[in-house]
């Protein structure tokens, strides 16, 4: 009985939008300072996202909008929301990448700075997410990241 009650919201959709195609846009999400992932002082054990959305990433969605509704002139078109929504799905940027240390907590070879064995190969050295998904760039950096433990190692 869930298995079918999961269906419902799928074929309500259906029934009001027929044969309409559904689309996800992404938009690069610049470095801001105060933008960060930390623990919650009230509870060590949780974490909270500080996050604001810029009036720069709102004019920059209100161009992409603008820009999907030319596209597809002639078809209607409908955003499923109002707000923007912060994708924490592939965090980046909380682990800065930079060859000075007041700049970064990394170097370019992923060893973070003034941390003899602490190596880093995730999306947080990144300092955006491009607005693409980062999976391939990740997988490539680890690897790089790997090669330089194992030639330190050595």
């Amino acid at each position: 009985l869930a298995r079918e009650a999961l269906r419902l919201p799928a074929q309500a959709a259906a029934a009001i939008l027929g044969n309409a195609k559904l689309f996800v846009g992404l938009i690069e999400d610049l470095p801001q300072g105060e933008n960060r992932v930390r623990l919650d002082a009230g509870d060590p054990m949780a974490i909270r996202f500080d996050y604001r959305v810029t009036e720069e990433l709102q004019a920059r969605r209100a161009t992409f909008r603008r820009e999907i509704r030319r596209a597809f002139r002639g078809m209607p078109v409908m955003f499923l929301n109002r707000a923007p929504e912060p994708n924490f799905g592939h965090p980046c940027g909380t682990m800065a990448m930079a060859d000075d240390p007041a700049r970064g907590v990394v170097g370019a070879d992923g060893r973070a700075h003034g941390v003899e064995n602490l190596w880093v190969a995730d999306a947080s050295v990144f300092p955006t997410s491009m607005g693409v998904n980062p999976s391939l760039t990740i997988a490539a950096l680890a690897l790089r990241t790997a090669e330089n433990i194992v030639t330190e190692a050595r």
